[in-house]
């Protein structure tokens, strides 16, 4: 963060100092945190209030406090009517000082990725600051705005959403030179009533724009006409698979990692990328940061050696290679229909034999079962050879698979040792993959644990066996 003076803060957030004028460089809103010379900010909701915890912010070192009611306390403070709207305040106001070139990034899918391969290119051309982790709501972008420091050029920032008008909060906050909704399909449904409603909040990140601002969205949507009348008030630009996009890609095939190579084509360029990350779908979120990217001056060869440093995080599609023979595909970082229907597509291109082990996705309304169902007959298209399921929604895909190889669980043990059964029948025959995908509160990463273990206590399956 930018140094800055209690003074000038409680000009910019509209509060009153009381105490002595200071000079800050960090602020937390945590008192977990290293609270040395920092502002604390004392947020409040529903189920908690950080103004009970202000005395132990001043002995973790807080130099001033911003608050909602005076405190008994030495420290100086900043009193205003709402610390969480200070809070958006002030990190526009340092966002505004700093005044990096911003790139806001939207949707259902594929936010994280494409936050990752952008800020690897601009990484390539000067300082850059990204989200961090999933800082993506209306606490987490003003703090990840707060991390901007004079050196910074660029900024890319990921805007997250369960309800209608949180990305029209943080997009104005931010306030992108260039806006991308990366794709609408069925995720945090709960919080919108339906999909058109996913795509009507997702569209609310134009907000942000000023009048010579980028507006990037995928050309093939069902959901485009949310976004067509906004779109044409900027300078709007579109990626996808066909040559009526501004940006696309041909010649997409798959090596045997999964892994994309493509032509991509710019302004009338063209060049070939092989990524690192697994999964044609990925293809699409390439195109999304290129088009960001050539849009702030970056050349096509460098938007290119930036998309080909950009490995998987843990759980999103990261390849374990237990053995020779037998691989697992780590996909349980989250789950929405779109992402789930991607990672089956990616299982049915390897050979050998395959088994998708799913749980709950989560947040998707009334409709839940359905899209569950839905997940289950696309399963069915890719011809893999099995689909477990874990937990309760996911029933209903193991169901409709049933007759294919499909069966639902209610145990991990039961589930994992159906798995080394498989592996057990395969042994020798021909490599498996194991690909386990659910939504965060699912927890499959103990599925994932547990199978490695499992296969580590039987030595022979590991050495032997397929992948």
């Amino acid at each position: 963060m930018i140094s800055v003076t209690l003074t000038w803060i409680a000009e910019k957030v509209g509060g009153r100092l009381v105490g002595e004028d200071k000079t800050i460089s960090k602020v937390s809103t945590d008192t977990r945190d290293d609270l040395t010379g920092a502002l604390f900010i004392a947020l409040k909701g529903p189920n908690f209030d950080a103004h009970r915890f202000t005395e132990q912010a001043r002995q973790g070192g807080a130099e001033a406090l911003l608050v909602e009611k005076p405190q008994q306390t030495e420290l100086s403070q900043i009193v205003v009517e709402d610390t969480r709207y200070a809070l958006g305040l002030l990190g526009a106001a340092v966002k505004a000082e700093v005044a990096p070139k911003t790139v806001a990034i939207t949707g259902s899918n594929g936010k994280t990725t494409v936050k990752e391969m952008l800020s690897s290119i601009l990484s390539l051309k000067d300082s850059t600051l990204a989200t961090a982790g999933n800082f993506n709501n209306d606490i987490g972008v003003p703090l990840t705005l707060l991390r901007l420091g004079k050196q910074h050029k660029y900024a890319v920032i990921e805007l997250g959403a369960n309800h209608p008008g949180e990305i029209g909060y943080t997009t104005n906050l931010t306030k992108p030179d260039v806006a991308i909704l990366n794709n609408v399909s069925a995720a945090h449904v709960e919080g919108f009533g339906s999909v058109h409603g996913v795509a009507r909040a997702k569209t609310e990140i134009f907000r942000g724009l000023g009048s010579q601002g980028v507006a990037i969205t995928p050309l093939e949507s069902d959901y485009s006409s949310s976004w067509e009348s906004v779109c044409a008030n900027y300078h709007w630009q579109t990626f996808g698979l066909s040559e009526q996009a501004d940006v696309y890609a041909t010649d997409i095939q798959l090596n045997d990692e999964g892994h994309p190579t493509f032509s991509l084509h710019i302004d009338g360029q063209a060049e070939a990328v092989t990524l690192q990350l697994s999964g044609r779908h990925n293809v699409l979120n390439a195109l999304s940061a290129s088009a960001a990217a050539y849009q702030l001056g970056v050349p096509l060869t460098d938007i290119i050696s930036g998309l080909e440093l950009v490995t998987p995080a843990k759980g999103r599609l990261t390849t374990i290679k237990v053995s020779e023979h037998l691989r697992i595909i780590d996909d349980t970082y989250n789950a929405s229909v779109a992402s789930t229907k991607a990672a089956l597509d990616l299982l049915g291109s390897y050979s050998g034999y395959r088994i998708f082990v799913l749980g709950d996705m989560g947040e998707l309304g009334a409709d839940a079962r359905a899209y569950h169902e839905e997940i289950g007959e696309h399963a069915i298209g890719t011809g893999i050879d099995n689909l477990y399921s874990l937990g309760v929604l996911s029933q209903s895909a193991s169901e409709v698979f049933n007759g294919h190889g499909g069966k639902h669980f209610s145990q991990l043990d039961a589930l994992v040792q159906a798995i080394l059964q498989r592996l057990t029948e395969q042994q020798g025959k021909q490599p498996v993959t194991v690909l386990v995908k659910g939504s965060r509160s699912a927890h499959m990463e103990r599925v994932v644990a547990a199978l490695q273990s499992a296969v580590e206590s039987h030595s022979s399956i590991g050495d032997k066996h397929a992948c």
